[in-house]
């Protein structure tokens, strides 16, 4: 039962998940593309710095200024120049549901909100293999095993790529997952990659 109000939830709070305005800065959830921690704060954000190398910040939020129903975690990548150019959300778990049906649901709708707004994936691995584990793995194992099978999307926008994918545990725990990135995301990728930063 709280697998089917989690799918009817994630559908209507993804309109809130994939709402871009007309400014090319604005991000989900009511940030901004650019912003440092004191501007995301203003807007409402709430939370803690989990990293922070003197180049960038990992901060998981609390509280977000648009938050959707259902969200479990929220994780921001805010780097020194470039401001915030990741965002990284998570929906709460799903369990319950040893085949994963419920979950491909879940899935399969928030793939549709995503495509009405950003046009077709560019790509999408949406396969599970037949392995010699799958038999004695619930759905959820064998998405966290390499090579056991893969549920994910991807789409091109004019301010980064969006990532869409459904994760699984060695516990048999289900969770979505939308990885967006700003602008500027492959400035910082090369950045964080460099030995020494400062």
């Amino acid at each position: 039962m709280r697998i089917i109000r989690l799918a009817s939830m994630l559908l209507l709070a993804l309109p809130f998940l994939v709402c871009h305005a007309m400014a090319s800065d604005d991000a989900p959830f009511g940030l901004r593309w650019g912003a440092g921690i004191e501007e995301l704060k203003v807007r409402g954000l709430s939370g803690e710095v989990v990293e922070d190398d003197g180049n960038h910040k990992t901060f998981v939020a609390r509280t977000l200024p648009k938050p959707t129903a259902d969200t479990g975690a929220t994780r921001l990548t805010i780097h020194h120049r470039y401001g915030l150019q990741r965002i990284a959300w998570q929906s709460k778990d799903l369990s319950d549901d040893p085949t994963g049906e419920k979950g491909l649901d879940a899935y399969s709708a928030m793939k549709s909100s995503l495509t009405a707004q950003f046009g077709r994936p560019k790509s999408s691995d949406e396969e599970m293999p037949a392995t010699p584990d799958r038999n004695r793995l619930s759905f959820y194992q064998c998405l966290a095993q390499d090579g056991c099978g893969a549920v994910v999307s991807v789409w091109s926008t004019p301010e980064g790529d969006v990532r869409a994918r459904l994760t699984g545990t060695t516990a048999g725990i289900g969770r979505l997952e939308v990885i967006f990135l700003g602008p500027d995301w492959s400035d910082v990728a090369e950045d964080l990659k460099k030995p020494n930063r400062k």
